[in-house]
């Protein structure tokens, strides 16, 4: 039996093998000491938005950068979850909503904001309102909104707290959840004509302004009598409003009749009766 031992040479040679790869490993250790250190949340910057998305100065009652800063600060930015942090700041901060974060690397967030104004309300089963903004987040009681509780069939929340304020609001359907969205991107239609949010209810009516038919199509009652239906709401349901208000509100055809029904079509064809 032979033992063969490593000559003085090879020795040298592992040794050498054995130092570089605790060098590089030294090394790799220390970069993720830095890059830790660096690639940390130090500022945080809120950036504030007009209901038109026209980004404003700091407004009254705007959010203190250190208060926001304080939850976040020493948190890694390469790991910290955009969709994770505006839910928090929603549920936290009632009246202002966090629609879009920005990492600005290596270590500063930007926070984008825009005041929570409600634009509708509706009852739910046990007759309490609920009051929601344009993003379908609940908000504090408010005047000058539509009620559109004559949208939904079922009107029962689920389990939960997300009737509270600072929640996205959630029905026990998702029937009326996606009609919830469809009577939000309406309302927020009408505001793309040039009316503002509060006076929206003058132009529409404040009750019973919605509703859908059997086939589903979207049902608009407007104030000055006469209906616009939108067929297949869930295809390019804004445009195809706002055409159907281009030709319901041209003052030369006079559409403002009971027995007048103006349809839009999932093409965007628009039908008026003949007169």
């Amino acid at each position: 039996m032979f033992v063969t031992s490593s000559s003085p040479r090879e020795l040298q040679v592992k040794s050498r093998k054995l130092l570089i790869s605790l060098a590089v490993v030294a090394v790799v250790v220390v970069i993720i000491v830095v890059l830790s250190a660096v690639l940390t949340v130090k500022k945080i910057v809120p950036v504030y938005h007009g209901f038109d998305g026209s980004e404003i100065i700091a407004p009254e009652g705007a959010l203190a950068p250190d208060d926001l800063l304080s939850s976040y600060k020493g948190k890694s930015i390469v790991f910290l979850s955009k969709t994770n942090l505006m839910a928090e700041l929603n549920t936290k901060y009632t009246r202002w909503h966090a629609f879009a974060v920005v990492k600005d690397f290596p270590n500063v967030v930007e926070i984008h904001f825009v005041r929570r104004t409600a634009i509708a309300c509706f009852q739910l089963s046990t007759g309490a309102p609920v009051y929601v903004d344009c993003f379908g987040y609940v908000t504090e009681p408010s005047t000058n909104v539509i009620d559109i509780t004559s949208a939904f069939n079922s009107r029962d929340v689920k389990e939960g707290d997300q009737n509270a304020v600072g929640t996205k609001f959630s029905f026990a359907s998702d029937e009326s959840n996606t009609r919830l969205g469809y009577i939000l991107d309406s309302i927020l239609a009408t505001w793309q004509c040039w009316v503002e949010i509060g006076d929206v209810g003058q132009v529409l009516g404040e009750t019973n302004v919605f509703t859908f038919n059997e086939e589903g199509s979207l049902v608009i009652h407007p104030r000055l009598n006469g209906y616009i239906v939108v067929q297949s709401p869930e295809v390019d349901l804004a445009n195809r409003i706002i055409k159907a208000y281009s030709v319901y509100y041209n003052s030369d055809l006079n559409l403002h009749s009971d027995d007048i029904t103006i349809t839009v079509y999932k093409n965007g064809r628009i039908s008026t009766p003949s007169k």
